[in-house]
């Protein structure tokens, strides 16, 4: 087996990995999508801090 052939089996296993962890961006509703972007991009623009998912989960739950 070649390192190229090695390596694009690496890539489909990586693909497959994500598709199974994250499902695909087209599985959620196209406004849902849209939202997530436009709340990145201005995350982006006016330098707000990153928010940690797992802290924001605990903060919803308490």
């Amino acid at each position: 087996m070649t390192f190229a052939e090695i390596f694009n089996q690496l890539k489909e296993l990586e693909t497959k990995f994500n598709e199974v962890s994250y499902p695909p961006e087209n599985a959620f509703l196209p406004s849902f999508s849209f939202k997530i972007r436009k709340a990145e991009k201005d995350c982006l623009q006016h330098d707000l801090p990153a928010i940690d998912v797992d802290d924001f989960l605990k903060k919803v739950e308490q």
